[in-house]
């Protein structure tokens, strides 16, 4: 395996894209299973009660693509900033204090943004 390219592109005030093209042999690799270091088996999905952490997965199912910045998170859910964002630190890692219902349906492709995952897709899209 070798690098083959790195390019970098500004994504915000003060945030940065770095991008690498690697040549060889990997095994499957994605932004979720980067970003998780190990896939998931996919609870049933967010219940219609409102704790937080099921307010943080419908909100993501409503986002038009279906991915939110944790500023955008907290002013849609509401309440304590801190709590919030643990909440959505605590999804996307598949803490083990997380539900059973919500493990897999959330990850982070970038620091402080949030989506869901493709196998949560797949589910949203057969619902619709």
């Amino acid at each position: 395996m070798k690098v083959v390219q790195n390019s970098i592109e500004k994504i915000g005030p003060q945030r940065y894209r770095l991008t690498t093209i690697i040549e060889g042999a990997i095994t499957s690799l994605s932004s979720e299973t980067t970003a998780t270091a190990t896939k998931v088996e996919l609870g049933k999905g967010p219940a219609k009660v409102s704790t937080i952490p099921d307010r943080i997965v419908h909100a993501l199912i409503q986002a038009p693509d279906h991915s939110l910045t944790l500023s955008e998170i907290q002013n849609v859910v509401g309440g304590n900033k801190g709590t919030v964002n643990r909440q959505a630190w605590t999804l996307a890692n598949n803490a083990p204090d997380l539900q059973i219902r919500l493990r897999g349906w959330v990850f982070s492709p970038e620091r402080g943004r949030y989506s869901l995952t493709s196998d949560a897709l797949r589910v949203v899209r057969g619902r619709q």
